[in-house]
């Protein structure tokens, strides 16, 4: 007689407690196939692992030598991407895209379809979008990250931008920082007091609007906006302040003071330092289901060149002025391969962490997009690399050309796959259509 054990598994939200400190337990084989690495923070089905996305600007780029001339899956990697060889079968390099943003303060405008960061709040970015989607199922709807003090990529549903945030620690600290019942005591005292505070303000700033003339109405209206947003924050830090944070290894962020990471300088020391660190933290919090999204400007055009390997006597925005010199822009590309070499340190992370029956990769769409194509900030003949998502029905084909696509049409594919109904109006309406190559 055949006797059939049954299989014993735990949840994967399973804690170790003692004392009031909770630890998170990572995978497990008698969890099941379908967990995830950590107990989740985030609000999601048993067996369901949660879809991510993730979308970076990287400034500019020296697309003349970064790009493969070849297509396909069997392209030929340039010096450029040579960090990128280890994952070329989990990325899609798609080139000769156009954005609606390009030259030196459209930047911002990547994720939201417009040409200028005023026309940029008429329109809600496509990251917010899906924190919006996900609203409630994650203690941070979205992690909106930049470097050196960069503008936001991201608009709320209210058409305001958000602040980013520049310091990995306060990120790490804010997703897992350890907290006492004192301290969550306070942060409570304190959402009720700035509560009753903004009620008041509200009032008062709708009875002083019906006074104003037509402009200045307008300047109340989006003063009542950001009170609308920051109500709309309060509300969901206090649907999660009792529940606990997950309790994750500690990174090591140094003696330094944290603002030193925002800084940039010529040898790139705290690019480096800055880049490792907050990719690490966007691992935990994508591994833990803090966020499911995250925005970041981890570099704009004035980036350091890492004069300790290349020896460039420019910096990086000079560079991009090249004037067709052919020393400039050997010295760009250079420094672009080190950038990419950044950018391959975070696909690794993400594809060695191990996630149900696959990687934390597999789970996550990750896009790392720029808006300087040929010449000195153009916005046409655009790259991009949409890495991952392969659980997520993303079937990647090498290099890919798209001569004239809005990179919209990513972020239209993107969406697609996290299961999200197209919003009304997406970027503006001018996403035409999904990357069909890749679904």
């Amino acid at each position: 007689m055949n006797i059939q054990r049954k299989q014993w598994q735990i949840s994967r939200r399973t804690f170790l407690r003692a004392a009031g400190v909770s630890l998170a337990l990572p995978w497990l084989e008698a969890m099941g196939a379908n967990s995830t690495s950590f107990s989740n923070a985030g609000s999601i089905a048993a067996g369901e692992i949660p879809r991510r996305a993730y979308f970076s600007n990287w400034g500019f780029f020296e697309v003349m030598a970064g790009l493969p001339k070849d297509t396909g899956l069997d392209y030929t990697l340039t010096p450029t991407l040579s960090a990128m060889a280890p994952f070329k079968r989990d990325f899609t390099l798609i080139s000769e895209l156009r954005a609606f943003s390009g030259g030196h303060y459209q930047q911002p405008c990547l994720l939201t379809g417009m040409d200028t960061p005023t026309n940029g709040m008429k329109l809600v970015s496509v990251d917010q979008q899906i924190a919006d989607f996900y609203q409630g199922q994650t203690r941070v709807p979205s992690l909106v990250l930049a470097q050196d003090r960069q503008p936001t990529l991201s608009f709320s549903r209210n058409k305001t931008p958000i602040n980013p945030e520049f310091s990995p620690k306060a990120v790490f600290d804010r997703l897992f920082g350890v907290e006492t019942e004192e301290h969550r005591a306070a942060r409570q005292s304190e959402m009720n007091h700035t509560g009753s505070i903004l009620d008041r303000v509200k009032d008062q700033a709708k009875r002083l609007e019906m006074k104003l003339g037509k402009d200045d109405r307008a300047t109340v209206d989006q003063y009542l906006t950001s009170i609308r947003d920051f109500e709309e924050r309060i509300k969901i830090d206090r649907a999660w302040l009792d529940k606990p944070k997950p309790q994750v290894a500690p990174l090591d962020f140094g003696t330094a003071p944290p603002e030193t990471l925002a800084m940039t300088n010529d040898d790139g020391t705290h690019m480096r330092n800055y880049l490792r660190l907050m990719f690490d933290v966007i691992v935990l919090a994508f591994q833990t289901d803090s966020t499911r999204v995250v925005s970041h400007f981890p570099k704009g055009e004035g980036g350091p060149v890492f004069k300790d390997r290349t020896r460039i006597p420019h910096d990086y925005h000079a560079l991009t002025h090249h004037g067709q010199l052919p020393e400039k822009l050997e010295m760009w590309a250079q420094v672009d391969q080190i950038y990419v070499e950044f950018w391959a340190y975070f696909i690794g992370k993400l594809k060695s962490t191990r996630e149900g029956d696959g990687t934390l990769l597999d789970h996550t769409m990750a896009a790392w997009a720029t808006t300087n194509g040929y010449g000195g900030h153009g916005r046409d003949h655009l790259p991009l690399m949409l890495c991952g998502g392969s659980a997520l029905g993303l079937k990647h084909q090498g290099h890919l050309i798209k001569k004239d696509v809005m990179i919209a049409d990513v972020w239209k594919t993107m969406v697609d796959r996290i299961g999200m109904p197209i919003p009304e109006n997406f970027q503006g309406g001018l996403a035409r259509d999904v990357i069909k190559e890749v679904l």
